[in-house]
């Protein structure tokens, strides 16, 4: 039985659009109202997370961050948080720079940019209008204002440059961080020990739930540890290949309401016919 739902926000629940389908709101209504709990397990900040889940009821700690924060949507306690160390990040932010690009910084969950331009105006649209802070020299900032940030993240031009920067990261540091695409052209660099699949984990141990009894849907690469650590982990019908091979199960793409899809099968019709992974 399943007790927790996670689910990914950009490309499964809704997409450039930020509009959630009256089929997928139902879908997410009925299951609360079965007693299953529903959380978002999502790349994004808190503060851009959250009004999603008070749109739609849920109370259930959020996974913001790529898994690296976990906080209570109502009472904004922080269940789990770990950042990305600061001479770390310092390390990143050069490497990016000397590319000519321009990374963003994630601290208290306040994003701030060395300064505003094309790719911030973006990210701060597909947020909801999101404040980002220019700071200027963005090392000096960290210095100056101290603490660990929670990510970083960088906006490229296309999806090939955004894989490029990420495979760029994974073989500059290694392990001594989590390089991953959030979006098709979005790059985020964070704690090694960070991802939606260990959230999950500790999430539904907070809950006193079961691995088993958990189910999470996603489509992007950064969902497959999610996906992987879930009871049921399940593909959006258009996710690329490799995610939609790595999950238990594919449900219908976004444009067909696959979250619904996807609750109703597995939570709301459980008895109902399989559909396995291609």
């Amino acid at each position: 039985m399943i007790r927790l739902i996670a689910i990914d926000l950009d490309g499964t629940l809704f997409g450039e659009d930020l509009v959630i389908s009256p089929a997928n709101r139902a879908a997410i209504a009925a299951a609360q109202a079965r007693g299953v709990a529903v959380t978002l397990a999502t790349g994004r900040m808190f503060r851009s997370a959250r009004p999603y889940a008070r749109d739609l009821g849920i109370t259930t700690p959020l996974i913001c961050y790529q898994g690296a924060l976990i906080r209570d949507p109502v009472t904004e306690a922080t269940l789990f948080h770990r950042p990305l160390a600061q001479p770390l990040a310092r390390e990143v932010i050069a490497l990016v720079q000397a590319q000519g690009l321009h990374p963003n910084v994630y601290l208290d969950d306040t994003l701030y940019a060395d300064a505003l331009n094309p790719g911030t105006e973006f990210y701060s649209r597909l947020n909801g209008g999101l404040p980002i802070h220019p700071v200027g020299d963005l090392t000096a900032f960290l210095r100056r204002r101290g603490g660990d940030p929670t990510k970083l993240s960088v906006v490229l031009a296309d999806e090939p440059a955004t894989d490029a920067l990420v495979a760029e990261l994974h073989a500059r540091f290694g392990d001594r961080l989590y390089a991953t695409k959030s979006y098709p052209i979005f790059a985020e660099a964070l704690n090694a020990t960070v991802d939606k699949g260990r959230a999950l984990r500790t999430l539904a141990a907070h809950l006193g739930i079961a691995p088993e009894e958990t189910l999470a849907i996603g489509d992007g690469s950064n969902d497959l540890p999610l996906l992987q650590a879930a009871g049921i982990g399940v593909a959006m019908g258009q996710a690329h290949a490799t995610v939609r091979a790595a999950a238990h199960h594919v449900t219908s793409p976004l444009a067909e309401d696959g979250v619904a899809a996807a609750i109703t099968r597995f939570v709301l019709a459980p008895d109902a016919p399989d559909t396995p992974a291609p």
